[in-house]
């Protein structure tokens, strides 16, 4: 408490002694301590009936989720030096037969995979694909025809801003460990090494070790695949990250189907009608977002505009620069990140309607979607 804050606290008190005069007398003891019950205290029925959801809810989903045990491949000949290395994650189960899915960044490399449940079973697990774009996984147990409880998938787009939630995981190897936060955040973007980001923030604490772990409602539902944290330190400081299970559940199915992910691909560089695109087009004369809204012809920020158009399928079916991209197959695009998503999802080889603005006229133009590439990885 600061100085400041002080002196309003005691001039309420000393204002409260005048007012009340008798009566604050009579509230304290001849010793002038206030009497206090020494019955204990008793929760109330709201408060045990939460208590009684977040018991369940930890019960129910830490059955579901383990403690990943990885090896590094060993060193080449030439590396004699060097020694394999373990690392430490989480992960969760999605199938009664066994898949696991986890961050792509925790198995990445490794050449065997120990996941371990909180009643103490071990199992070794083979990657069935992974998904360095999304930073996800899939791992399969074997567990010789055993079989396992998966956790459902929650609709991460109908989860609040506010909703109680449970990270699950093993944080510095302390494994089936639970924290309790809200969802703090959604369609979060970070600075991390992967195109395809959709997270949910939460203040639940993260750690080291918690990566691939579940963030669950009070339902014991994944809405989320805990993936990161925004820190100085490198430990939890209240901004933890979540892949979406919207995201998580798109990709699983894929890599389970498939044991890779493939997206579409346009090919464009778009931008969205805000104020970093006037910025851009101010030596075109643009001076604020209404110039730039008039000059395309819209009453409304809303599609993206288009500023690069490299050799692809985009160019192919005479998408130009400057056209504005309003609808992908009868469906609004809002924004940027809307349509990267919406493109990725779209099966390569498929042909689409897209709806644009040119010369404040509406067009459509058939685009047939190639396959997108992975992005390289960095060293």
């Amino acid at each position: 408490m600061n100085r400041t804050t002080s002196v309003v606290v005691l001039v309420a008190i000393l204002s409260l002694g005048i007012a009340g005069g008798v009566g604050l007398q009579k509230a304290v003891g001849v010793r002038g301590t206030a009497r206090s019950s020494q019955e204990r205290p008793e929760a109330t029925p709201a408060a045990k009936q939460l208590q009684e959801s977040f018991n369940k809810a930890a019960e129910y989903a830490t059955r579901s989720v383990v403690h990943i045990t990885t090896e590094s491949a060993p060193p080449a000949p030439d590396e004699w030096w060097s020694q394999p290395q373990q690392n430490i994650g989480s992960g969760v189960v999605v199938s009664a037969d066994g898949h696991v899915v986890t961050n792509d960044h925790v198995i990445r490399g490794s050449k065997s995979r120990v996941v371990r449940f909180n009643d103490g079973r071990e199992f070794r697990a083979s990657v069935v694909g992974s998904d360095p774009d999304s930073d996800l996984a899939v791992l399969k147990i074997d567990g010789d025809g055993t079989k396992f409880q998966p956790l459902e998938f929650a609709d991460s787009d109908k989860v609040r801003v506010g909703d109680w939630v449970l990270a699950i995981g093993s944080p510095f190897g302390y494994n089936n460990s639970v924290s309790a936060g809200i969802v703090s955040a959604k369609h979060r973007v970070a600075n991390v090494d992967q195109p395809y980001q959709d997270f949910i923030q939460t203040d639940a604490a993260i750690n080291p070790g918690n990566s691939g772990g579940a963030l669950v409602d009070l339902s014991g539902r994944v809405v989320g695949i805990n993936a990161a944290i925004v820190s100085n330190t490198r430990a939890f400081e209240g901004i933890g990250l979540a892949i979406s299970s919207s995201l998580t559940k798109w990709v699983v199915e894929r890599l389970m189907r498939d044991g890779k992910v493939r997206r579409g691909y346009l090919g464009i560089q778009p931008y969205d009608l805000n104020g970093e695109l006037v910025t851009m087009l101010r030596q075109d004369g643009v001076r604020s977002v209404d110039d730039l809204l008039a000059d395309v012809g819209l009453d409304s920020p809303r599609g993206v505009f288009i500023g690069r158009v490299p050799e692809g399928p985009a160019a192919k079916a005479g998408v130009r620069v400057g056209d504005v991209i309003l609808e992908i197959d009868g469906r609004p695009v809002p924004h940027r990140q809307e349509l990267f998503f919406m493109i990725a999802q779209l099966e390569p080889g498929r042909a689409v309607k897209v709806k644009l603005l040119r010369d404040r006229k509406t067009r459509e133009l058939d685009v047939e979607i190639a396959e997108r590439q992975p992005t390289p990885r960095r060293r």
